[in-house]
C-alpha cells in the first residue's frame, strides 16, 4: 500500500512538471507580441484557475472553504504561500521567459532545490552534508557556463535575465517548503485555489483584465487556455498532491522533468540551439537533484 502510494505521488509530481515545462514555450509563443503583459496574463491565468479550483472544491467535494482562514497561522501561511511561492514563481518565471527563453527559465528554477538546502541551514541552523555541499558547488560551475556559454570574456545570459532566474529559484523552493504544514491539515484543492484567487487579485489589481486586453489571435486563445488549465491549474495541483505521498526533496528530484520538457518544446517549436557549455551547464545543474538524493553514510 505505501509503495502503491509513493508511485502515486511519482506520477503527480512527473505530471505537474511536465505540464509546467511545456507552460514555458507556451508563453515564449505568446511574448513574442510585445504588447502582451505579463501581469494581464498572471491576473487571468490564476483568477480562472483558482475560482475552478475552488468551485471543485466547494461542489464536487463538499469541503468547506472557510475553515482554513479561522486559524490564524494557517491563514498567514497561506498568504505567504501565495505571495511569496505560488504568484512568486509564476511571475518571475514568466518574466525570465521574457527576458531570455523557456528552457533557460526552466534550468534556472531548477536551482531551487539549492535554495532549499541554503534556506534549511539558515532557518534551521542545519550545516548541509557532504553531498549537499557538493551539490552547491556544481550548481554554481553549472550556472556559470550557462550564463557565460564558457567563455569568461562573455555573459550569455543578460543582468536581467539572471536576477530573475535566481529570483524564480527562491520563490519556486518558497512555494515548495510553504504549503507542507497546510495539506497537512487542508485538503490540497483549498489550499491552490485560494492561493490562485489571493495571486489572481493581486495582479488584476496592477493590470485589470478589461484594460488594454491583448489583441488575441485563434491561436493565442488556445495558448492562454493551456496556460490557465494545464500550466497553471493542473500543474499546480499534481506537484502540491504529490507532497502527501512523497517528500519535498523527491518532489524536487522529479522537477528534472519541467527542463526537459521546456527544452524540447523551445527546440522543436523556435529552433532554439545550445551550445556544448550551455548543454553541459543544464546538465550540472539539473545533476543537482540526484546528488542531493544520495544519503551520507552513517559513521559508526
Amino acid at each position: 500500500m505505501k509503495k502503491n502510494k509513493t508511485y502515486l505521488g511519482v506520477i503527480l509530481a512527473i505530471s505537474g512538471a511536465l505540464m509546467w515545462g511545456i507552460q514555458g514555450p507556451v508563453s515564449q509563443f505568446l511574448f513574442q507580441d510585445k504588447s502582451f503583459s505579463t501581469e494581464w496574463l498572471m491576473g487571468i491565468k490564476m483568477s480562472i484557475a483558482g475560482i475552478l479550483i475552488l468551485l471543485f472544491t466547494k461542489f464536487v467535494q463538499k469541503n468547506s472553504l472557510i475553515t482554513i482562514w479561522k486559524q490564524k497561522t494557517a491563514w498567514l501561511r497561506l498568504l505567504c504561500y501565495a505571495v511569496f511561492g505560488l504568484a512568486g514563481v509564476q511571475y518571475f518565471f514568466l518574466l525570465t521567459v521574457r527576458a531570455s527563453n523557456s528552457a533557460t527559465a526552466t534550468i534556472m528554477q531548477s536551482l531551487g532545490t539549492v535554495m532549499i538546502v541554503i534556506l534549511t541551514a539558515l532557518i534551521y541552523h542545519q550545516l548541509p552534508s557532504k553531498p549537499q555541499g557538493i551539490a552547491v558547488l556544481v550548481a554554481l560551475v553549472g550556472t556559470w557556463l550557462l550564463v557565460t556559454k564558457g567563455d569568461l570574456t562573455t555573459i550569455a545570459i543578460g543582468p536581467r535575465a539572471f536576477g530573475l532566474g535566481l529570483t524564480v529559484a527562491l520563490a519556486g523552493a518558497l512555494q515548495t517548503m510553504l504549503p507542507v504544514k497546510l495539506i497537512k491539515k487542508f485538503s490540497t484543492f483549498v489550499v491552490v485555489g485560494w492561493a490562485m484567487v489571493i495571486g489572481g487579485l493581486i495582479f488584476t489589481c496592477i493590470h485589470p483584465f478589461w484594460m488594454n486586453a491583448p489583441h488575441l489571435s485563434l491561436a493565442g486563445i488556445f495558448g492562454v487556455a493551456f496556460i490557465v488549465i494545464f500550466g497553471t491549474m493542473l500543474s499546480f495541483l499534481c506537484f502540491t498532491s504529490s507532497l502527501h505521498y512523497i517528500s519535498p526533496t523527491t518532489a524536487g528530484l522529479l522537477d528534472t522533468f519541467e527542463p526537459l520538457s521546456a527544452t524540447i518544446g523551445t527546440v522543436v517549436f523556435f529552433n532554439t540551439s545550445f551550445n556544448i557549455y550551455e548543454i553541459i551547464g543544464g546538465i550540472l545543474v539539473l545533476s543537482t537533484v540526484f546528488i542531493l538524493a544520495i544519503k551520507p553514510k552513517k559513521q559508526s
